[in-house]
Formats: C-alpha cells, structure tokens, sequence
C-alpha cells in the first residue's frame, strides 16, 4: 500500500528566509510561495538556527545584519549541523560582507537587497540544484 501525503506543501522544496524586516520577509517568502516554495520565515538569527534544527530546509535565504545573531553568526552555528545546506546571504551593503569569510562558511552568493524578485527565486533554485550562482 502506498501512503500518500494529505499535504502536498510538505512535497515541495522549503525556503527559510531569515530578516528582521518583517516587510521584506512578507514581500520574499511571498515570491516564493508563488513560485512553489514552501516558505518559512525567521525574525533573526536565533529564531532562524532553532528552525533549522527543527524543519526540513532546502535553502537558507538570510540578511547579513539582524539582532540577536546576524547571519554570518547563524550560518557558522547551522553549519556545525547541516554542513550541506544550500545558503545565500542578503544584504544592503554587499561591500561590507567579508568575501574570505563568504568562501571559507560555503554561502553560495550574496545578493543585494533589494533584488527583484526573479532574481531570488532563479537564485533559489540554481543554489538548490547545486548550480554556481554569480
């Protein structure tokens, strides 16, 4: 006998995205959503390593500059656990992400906030196929 699921958003890919802009997560997780994704959103760092810990994620969309942990802080932390987790950083200030520390934590690109919104959803899906991004 075959089991099907009663929910077919837990079929498709998951996308966290982590911003203490609660606007900007709205605007991202809704591109997303319409794109197929299923979405989830984390207000900063913390909030965003605890999710990880707890639901199956495809890709980590998170900003460079949040409270509590910012996103370098969260990636270094989720990485100890889920080392192959597909990760792009978001910033305003793309020159003020430090490039050595980008390679060395494997974050597949930065993207520059505000991206248009099918630039994140090609970015979501090249870096959830493994696909060189930038």
């Amino acid at each position: 006998m075959v089991a099907w699921p009663n929910d077919m958003a837990e079929q498709s890919p998951s996308v966290l995205v982590a911003d203490d802009s609660a606007s900007w997560r709205d605007a991202v997780g809704d591109c997303l959503a319409r794109a197929g994704f299923r979405t989830l959103e984390a207000a900063d760092g913390e909030e965003a390593v605890e999710i990880v810990r707890c639901e199956r994620i495809d890709v980590l969309l998170i900003d460079f500059h949040m409270p509590r942990l910012d996103g370098l802080q969260a990636i270094r932390i989720i990485r100890r656990e889920h080392r192959w987790l597909p990760s792009v950083l978001m910033t305003a200030h793309p020159t003020a992400v430090p490039a050595d520390e980008v390679r060395s934590l494997g974050i597949a690109t930065v993207l520059a906030k505000p991206a248009d919104r099918r630039i994140i959803v090609t970015t979501v899906i090249r870096v959830m196929h493994g696909e060189e991004v930038g």
